[in-house]
């Protein structure tokens, strides 16, 4: 399932909130994405007109209070650790649930790594029509690859794009465990774990166990959850914060960082001057596969 909300309007919207941010002035603005603005159509390109754009922030922090910091702040997150794993040496950037993710096109050095895009088939198709009207074409350095993690085991859809298991790999993971089920979820670990050459690193976001199930939910998260569900995209599951490291152990993984809110306002916000809600529900995770 895409980690943008798999649906077309859901992909489109996640495109625009980042365009809206990367618009913002250098040295003020949490990342650089061109290319998340160029994805849109004219009509939504509207909305980024100085007016409409207020607007926008104001609805949005409304119906999903601290979403949009919480947006924001885990891409900057995570184009951090993807940025370090170039730094290291990889062979292969893989994209789980990819969405509009546009980290492929706009990364430094990540055109010369082999990355892999998975995503829902209808995801992938309406994404590479509009990066071939942006871009003038599809790059080299990037494969798409079909799929839905709650129905295809990912070793077989990998192994026939000619994903290497050998390489070290980078994973993402952003934006989908939620919206899978728990035995996905666990499947996909289990193939990072087995699948990866040595050095090979996952960054991923989970959302809180018990806002999920609704015994630590706030009247905020209720209103995020509502959001969700009317865009067709339930949360169906959730990890306890306590219990990630023993998982990934359990799965093959070690734990090595986690980053929420706190972390965002001290690396991020705080530095440049920034006052952001945050949504305190939702984690990065950096693990690695174990040699």
């Amino acid at each position: 399932m895409s980690g943008n909300n798999g649906t077309g309007v859901g992909m489109m919207a996640m495109a625009l909130m980042r365009a809206v941010e990367a618009d913002r002035p250098q040295g003020v603005r949490l990342f650089d994405d061109p290319v998340s603005r160029q994805l849109l159509p004219a009509s939504w390109q509207l909305l980024m007109l100085p007016g409409l754009k207020q607007l926008l922030l104001a609805y949005s922090r409304w119906t999903g209070p601290g979403s949009l910091g919480n947006l924001y702040c885990r891409t900057r997150c995570i184009d951090d650790a993807l940025r370090q794993a170039l730094a290291e040496g990889l062979d292969q950037v893989v994209i789980l649930g990819a969405g509009f993710d546009c980290r492929p096109y706009r990364i430094e050095g990540i055109q010369s790594t082999q990355v892999y895009e998975v995503d829902l088939p209808a995801t992938q198709q309406l994404k590479q029509e509009r990066l071939r009207e942006a871009l003038g074409g599809l790059p080299d350095h990037v494969l798409y690859v079909s799929t839905d993690f709650n129905e295809r085991q990912l070793d077989e859809v990998m192994a026939e794009a000619g994903y290497d298991p050998a390489g070290r790999t980078f994973f993402i993971w952003e934006g989908v465990t939620q919206y899978i089920t728990r035995q996905a979820m666990n499947a996909t670990f289990r193939f990072v774990a087995r699948a990866a050459g040595p050095g090979s690193t996952i960054v991923f976001t989970y959302i809180h166990r018990g806002i999920v199930q609704g015994w630590a939910r706030s009247r905020s998260d209720e209103r995020i959850l509502d959001v969700a569900r009317r865009g067709q995209s339930p949360w169906i599951t959730g990890l306890d914060p306590v219990e990630v490291p023993a998982y990934l152990a359990d799965r093959g993984l070690a734990f090595v960082h986690e980053w929420w809110a706190p972390d965002y306002c001290e690396r991020y916000l705080l530095p440049m001057g920034r006052d952001m809600d945050i949504f305190t529900g939702e984690r990065v995770v950096l693990a690695r596969v174990r040699a």
